[in-house]
């Protein structure tokens, strides 16, 4: 749907949105990097602000409102505008936030986590009016600001104020599908139709503390050394697998050690030993369930295991139906937007996103982006050297410009 002419202005304006720093992070983060993204994007895409009503939710959270018929139940689209910290900064071989374009990518700190998505969808709004479109079903765009963090703020705000105010989405398009590389060479895009839940256990193993030389049968850190190698050996019992799940990517409830912490001093046996366990349960799996498996796993070594409650924990999401009418016209859209050549199917994201907020004020939430990552799969996400392809980016745009001038029809 986009002219060969437009194509720079579309790239320049996404690399200029790379440019702002918009981290969050769990101990308290800045929001005017937000705010002035936010003026930018007023300006860049200003027939999108000036036809569109805008609410703001937890300081910069951005929703924005596409009115239509009143009797058509709305359709929503969401994308966080928060990224992840870029660590080290000379580990990366360009500003992660210069938005940069250079060989065919663009380049930046957020440009497929998930600021594709927002600019994305700006920019085939603002497409979409510049062509006359009007939508006939009311359209959301929902943009978090503190995803990254559980969203609490932001998605889970909008979600509040969307169930206070009673308005019931028919779906929500979120981040979360790719197209990936397989083992045999060829390309798949995958709808991610649930998502796994998200929960961290702390597990304490106690001893009595004493002389490093004189080192009883049993140590704080021995024991929870045996449980890390009972829970990374002994998986969880497979959830029956819906069918309409065609991929059996990331169909196991996943428990990873994360953080360990024990003793003070090289010649003393510490009381206690500690480590930190990330766990995505499936669908079908409940948090409960994990902690309980857990449980039983170490019980014999004495080991304490408490849920770490915080603002990410969540259960994993239903399975969204997959013969409803936004399914099918998302479906269209993906196909004619992806590469010649690259399958489809329907699978499980293994990782948290906005949409599990959003689950509560929609019948379905799907996950998708015609984005193709690397070898590294969805450990690109939070990578050093994040970049985009501008053919990927490009194709965002005018799948998220196909599909609202469709499921809004």
């Amino acid at each position: 749907m986009l002219s060969r002419e437009a194509t720079g202005d579309v790239i320049h304006r996404f690399a200029e949105i790379l440019k702002f720093p918009t981290i969050s992070a769990p101990d308290g983060f800045s929001l005017e990097p937000f705010h002035n993204m936010r003026s930018y994007s007023q300006t860049a895409w200003s027939n999108v602000f000036s036809n569109l009503e805008l609410e703001i939710f937890g300081g910069a959270s951005i929703l924005l409102k596409w009115q239509g018929d009143l009797s058509q139940t709305p359709v929503m689209l969401a994308a966080h505008q928060d990224v992840v910290p870029v660590g080290q900064l000379e580990d990366w071989s360009f500003d992660p936030f210069g938005g940069k374009v250079s060989e065919g990518r663009i380049c930046g700190r957020g440009s497929i986590d998930y600021k594709c998505g927002y600019a994305g969808m700006l920019e085939a709004v603002s497409l979409l009016i510049s062509q006359g479109y009007k939508p006939k079903r009311t359209v959301y765009l929902a943009f978090g600001h503190d995803e990254e963090i559980g969203g609490l703020a932001g998605a889970k705000a909008i979600a509040d104020n969307f169930l206070q105010r009673g308005i019931q989405c028919s779906s929500v398009l979120d981040e979360g599908g790719y197209i990936y590389s397989e083992s045999d060479g060829s390309t798949t895009a995958e709808l991610a139709i649930a998502e796994k839940g998200y929960a961290s256990f702390q597990l304490t193993s106690f001893a009595t503390q004493g002389h490093s030389s004189v080192p009883p049968d049993k140590t704080a850190i021995g024991s929870l050394a045996s449980a890390i190698v009972l829970l990374e050996n002994t998986p969880m019992p497979l959830p029956e697998v819906p069918l309409e799940i065609k991929s059996s990517r990331w169909l196991e409830t996943t428990i990873a050690p994360t953080i360990l912490s024990a003793g003070c001093k090289e010649n003393v046996l510490p009381a206690e030993a500690k480590v930190v366990v990330n766990t995505r349960p499936s669908p079908g799996i409940s948090v409960a369930q994990v902690q309980s498996f857990i449980q039983k796993l170490v019980k014999h070594l004495d080991i304490s295991v408490t849920l770490l409650d915080n603002a990410s924990v969540s259960e994993a999401s239903i399975v969204s139906n997959v013969s409803t009418r936004d399914f099918l016209v998302m479906k269209q859209s993906i196909q004619e937007v992806i590469p010649c050549g690259t399958g489809f199917r329907c699978g499980i994201f293994p990782a948290a996103t906005d949409s599990r907020r959003y689950c509560k004020v929609a019948e379905n939430v799907y996950r998708f982006m015609p984005v193709h990552l690397d070898h590294r799969g969805i450990g690109a996400l939070h990578s050093v050297d994040e970049s985009i392809s501008i053919a990927d980016y490009l194709r965002c745009v005018n799948f998220y410009a196909r599909y609202i001038s469709r499921v809004a029809r």
